[in-house]
C-alpha cells in the first residue's frame, strides 16, 4: 500500500482528557498521548511489508477492542493500527499492566548500557490486586513472544500486538525510560509558556510540546507524521536494517532524558536517588519552587527530539512487526 493513501487515510484529531484536564496528576504509564502513539503507528504503517500489513489489520479486525470498554482518545482513527496504538493505556488499570509501560531508570545512574534487571523485575501475575510485574523491555519480548505464537488463541494474539504497537511508542519517550524520584516527571511542577495551570514535565513531552507543534503548523497528526517520515527517510531506512533491541532504545531514552528533557531545564533540578514509596508532593513542591518556566528555549531543543523520537519509534515498530508477523 502506498505511503500517501495510508496518511491519507487518516485524518481525525483528538483530545487526550486525562492529562490534559489533570496535569499534574496524570500516572507515569501514560506515553505520547493520542497524537504521538497514532503517529507511531502511522509512521510505521508505511514501511511494513503487503504481508505484515495484511496480517496485521486480519488479526485486529477479527479480534477487536471491545466496543464497551471507554476509550481515551475520542473519534477512532480510520486505521486500525492507530487505533490499537492507544489501547493499552484504555485497559491498563484493568489490566494490571501499569508498570509494563516504563523502565525507570534512576537520574543519577552513570552507565549508558547494559542490564537493567536492577529496574525491570520479571514479567509476571497480579498477585492481589496489584500491578504486574515487569517493565516495558521485557512486556515487548513477553507481547512479541505470545504474537509469534501460532498456538495462543487469536483474542490473545491480538491484544499482544496492541500492546507491541503501544509499547515501542512508550519505550522512545525519554520519561518512560527514567526517573528522578519523581514518577518520571509526573511529581513536577513547572509553567508551560503562558499557560495560567502548572504543568508537570512528564505531560509536556506526553503531549504539550507535540500539540503545539501541531497547533503552529496548523496540520493534522497524520500529514505531519508523513511530513516527519519524509524528513528523515534516511535515518528511518538504517533503522529498520538494524536488528530491533528494546533494552538499547531504554537506554538511549535514559541518555535524552539526561541531556535534554532535564538536562535543559533551567534552573536545573537537583539529581535524586529513588526512594520507596515518592511523596509526590513533596517532590512537585520542591520542584515548583524553582520556578523553571518553559518557552521558546527549551521547546526549540525538546520538539526536534520529540520528533526523532517519534521517528525512531515507527520505524523500529515497523522492523520489529515486519520480522515477526
Amino acid at each position: 500500500m502506498p505511503a500517501n493513501h495510508v496518511y491519507n487515510r487518516y485524518l481525525m484529531r483528538a483530545p487526550w482528557p486525562a492529562l490534559l484536564f489533570f496535569p499534574l496528576f496524570a500516572p507515569a504509564a501514560y506515553g505520547w498521548g493520542c497524537d504521538g502513539h497514532q503517529m507511531v503507528a502511522l509512521i510505521a504503517r508505511a514501511h511494513l511489508s503487503r504481508k505484515t500489513s495484511a496480517a496485521v489489520d486480519r488479526l485486529l479486525a477479527q479480534y477487536p477492542i471491545d466496543p464497551a470498554l471507554k476509550r481515551y482518545c475520542q473519534d477512532p482513527p480510520a486505521d486500525p493500527m492507530a487505533d490499537a496504538a492507544t489501547w493499552p493505556d484504555d485497559i491498563r488499570t484493568i489490566n494490571k499492566t501499569s508498570s509494563w509501560h516504563f523502565v525507570d531508570i534512576p537520574l543519577p545512574v552513570t552507565t549508558t548500557g547494559g542490564s537493567l534487571d536492577a529496574w525491570c523485575p520479571p514479567v509476571g501475575q497480579s498477585v492481589d490486586g496489584k500491578d504486574r510485574p515487569g517493565c516495558v523491555v521485557n512486556a515487548i519480548a513477553y507481547n512479541l513472544a505470545i504474537l509469534r505464537n501460532p498456538g495462543q488463541s487469536g483474542a490473545a494474539r491480538a491484544d499482544a500486538l496492541r500492546y507491541v504497537i503501544h509499547f515501542v511508542g512508550d519505550i522512545h519517550q525519554p520519561l518512560h525510560d527514567s526517573d528522578n524520584n519523581d514518577r518520571g516527571g509526573n511529581c513536577t511542577s513547572m509553567t508551560f509558556f503562558d499557560e495560567q495551570r502548572p504543568a508537570n514535565l512528564h505531560s509536556i513531552w506526553d503531549t504539550k510540546i507535540l500539540e503545539r507543534q501541531l497547533a503552529a503548523k496548523k496540520t493534522t497528526r497524520a500529514a505531519y507524521a508523513h511530513a516527519l517520515d519524509v524528513k528523515f527517510a534516511a535515518l528511518g531506512r538504517s533503522l529498520r536494517n538494524k536488528k530491533p533491541d528494546p533494552a538499547a532504545w531504554a537506554w538511549e531514552g535514559f541518555a535524552l532524558a539526561k541531556a535534554t528533557t532535564y538536562g535543559n531545564l533551567k534552573p536545573a533540578i537537583p539529581l535524586e536517588s529513588p526512594t520507596s514509596p515518592t511523596d509526590c508532593n513533596a517532590e512537585r513542591d520542591k520542584v515548583a519552587a524553582l520556578h523553571i518556566a518553559i518557552s521558546d528555549q527549551y521547546f526549540d531543543e525538546a520538539a526536534p527530539k520529540v520528533d526523532q523520537q517519534l521517528v525512531k519509534a515507527g520505524n523500529r515498530l515497523a522492523s520489529l512487526l515486519n520480522r515477526t508477523l
